[in-house]
Formats: structure tokens, C-alpha cells, sequence
């Protein structure tokens, strides 16, 4: 006779008995044909009932002493514990991905309901094709692991101290202590609070970065304006050495520079060096003047009012 058959029997994960929270992945029926303790005989196929989960994209609920089949149809409430919203075969059987509700966590806490059972549309053989629903049960048709300990499911003490320690807490730390640490620690690395932080950061280093500048600046216009004076260099290179001054590695360089031309060696300092056909000859001191300037020959002679090579 086929119709949904209901198999209290099946756990998950081998080591759920000793996890302290619920499994994600849960067992829910065994590979092939298999004897339920009441003597029942099912036949499963994995990859069957996957295709047919995929094909219906639907979530199966997960509830209570299978209250979907035995109240639901009388209208009853059937609230559901949680969700299988994924499937998978494997090599020893079905496997359900369970999203637990509060209270299906509370109820397996609570170790009323430790095992799982999974409610089958079978065919007259016995040989599943569907996989209508699961419900925590109190007693199971087949020896399997439960899902609930045999212990009351508490707080790892040793992940708690961590957490406390982590949080800059004494290691004896009540969890309300270490759950308004984690909320006041939230609070400081707001979103819009970094981000404000972040602008107001970038507002003063602009600030200081134009406070620089005009520091700089002044130094600049001093130090060209003084080698004007003393004619060390001519007008037509402030432009230049003003551009070398853009860094204050730049400034300390022209500022070395400087010290050592001697006045009167922009505009006439070349004047006793020219040749025979009056064309002046560049000393190795021009040339490396010329260099730092970026000029070339014909532009630091026009500079310096030389005659062209």
C-alpha cells in the first residue's frame, strides 16, 4: 500500500551526541534497503529524493512528533522546528541541511525530543520517492545516534574565557559581561563614526599640509630673492630653482647649490672665460648648474646673456 510513511529512527552526525549545539547536518535516512525495529522494510535511494527536493524547490519543515502529517490535516497547529533547505546523497545515505528555529534548539536543550525521523512517500515495495517532512521524535524505530546529548547542552567554559580574555575581561567573565563588551566594541568601529573620523583626519592634514607649503614657500622666496641680490643667479632661472624648492629635499639641495656660486656668476662670471672668437666657455661648475636647472646649453647661456656656442 503506498503513502507517507512515517520511520522514527534517524540521527545525524556521528559525534552530534557529544555536540554542544545542534548539528547543521543531519542524517535522515540510510542507504539502501533496510529493517526499521518494528519490522518495517524501506527501500531509499539518496539520489532519488535529491531530485526530487531540487525539482520542487521547496524547504521541508522540520517539526514536532510529525505534527505536518498527524494534525495539520485536522487543521491543528503544526508550527515547524526548523528547515531542511538542502539535501545532499552521500555514501551512507540522506542528508538534510537543517536551519534550527529558537525553539527547535530549545526543544533539543531540553532533551525531550532527541532523534530524528523522517516522513517517506513510498511506493507497495516499500522503495521511497519523496521526502514529505522530518520531526524530533522521543523514540526512535532504528538504532541511531541522537541528536541531543544525554547532558543538558551548555556553554564551552574554556571558549567563554577566551572570548573574556579576547575582550580585555578577567577570565572568570559572566556571558552578560563579555555580550556588553562585544556590543560597546560594535559601537566603536561604527561605520559612520570611522568614516567621520576618516574626514576630519583628511581635513587637518590638509591643513597642515598647506601650513607647510606657505612655510616652505617663505623660505624659498627668501633664499632666491638673497641669491637675486647677491646676483648669483639671474631673473630667468628664479623660475627654475623655484621649481627644484617643491620638496624639502629639493630646498636643502638648492640651498647647497647656492652657497657655493659665486656672485656675479649668473651674469658675468663667464665674462674672462671666452674664447678667441668671443664665444664664453662653460666650466664644469656651469655645466653641473646647468644640469640641476634641467636647461639645456642654449637655454642657460640665453639665461646668462652668453653668446651662443
Amino acid at each position: 500500500m503506498t503513502g507517507l510513511t512515517v520511520l522514527d529512527a534517524f540521527a545525524g552526525d556521528p559525534d552530534a551526541a557529544t555536540a554542544k549545539r545542534p548539528p547543521e547536518w543531519i542524517k535522515l535516512a540510510p542507504r539502501g534497503k533496510f529493517t526499521a525495529r518494528d519490522g518495517r522494510v524501506f527501500e531509499v535511494d539518496p539520489d532519488t529524493l535529491v531530485s526530487r527536493f531540487n525539482a520542487d524547490a521547496v524547504d521541508l519543515p522540520i517539526d514536532l512528533d510529525h505534527a505536518t502529517v498527524k494534525k495539520a490535516v485536522f487543521g491543528d497547529a503544526a508550527p515547524a522546528l526548523g528547515w531542511i533547505s538542502k539535501l545532499e546523497a552521500r555514501a551512507d545515505g540522506l542528508y538534510g541541511k537543517a536551519e534550527w528555529l529558537d525553539e527547535g534548539t530549545r526543544v533539543l536543550a531540553a532533551r525531550t525530543h532527541r532523534y530524528v525521523s523522517p516522513t517517506l512517500k513510498t511506493d507497495d515495495r516499500g522503495k521511497a520517492y519523496w521526502l514529505h517532512s522530518a520531526a524530533l521524535v522521543a523514540a526512535p524505530a532504528a538504532s541511531m545516534p541522537a541528536l541531543a546529548s544525554a547532558q543538558p547542552i551548555t556553554t564551552e567554559p574554556t571558549m567563554l574565557k577566551a572570548i573574556a580574555a579576547a575582550l580585555g575581561l578577567n577570565e572568570d567573565a559572566a556571558e552578560a559581561s563579555c555580550l556588553s563588551a562585544i556590543t560597546d566594541l560594535r559601537k566603536r568601529i561604527d561605520p559612520a563614526v570611522h568614516a567621520e573620523t576618516l574626514a576630519t583626519l583628511a581635513t587637518v592634514q590638509g591643513k597642515l599640509d598647506g601650513i607647510e607649503k606657505a612655510g616652505r614657500k617663505d623660505k624659498v622666496d627668501a633664499l632666491l630673492e638673497g641669491a637675486l641680490t647677491a646676483k648669483k643667479i639671474s631673473p630667468a632661472q628664479r623660475e627654475s630653482y623655484e621649481a627644484l624648492c617643491a620638496t624639502d629635499d629639493g630646498l636643502v639641495q638648492v640651498t647647497k647649490l647656492i652657497e657655493t656660486l659665486g656672485a656675479g656668476l649668473a651674469a658675468s662670471g663667464l665674462d674672462d672665460k671666452r674664447t678667441p672668437g668671443g664665444v664664453a666657455t662653460l666650466s664644469a661648475e656651469d655645466r653641473d648648474v646647468m644640469k640641476m636647472l634641467g636647461q639645456t646649453e642654449e637655454e642657460f647661456r640665453k639665461a646668462n646673456g652668453l653668446a651662443a656656442a
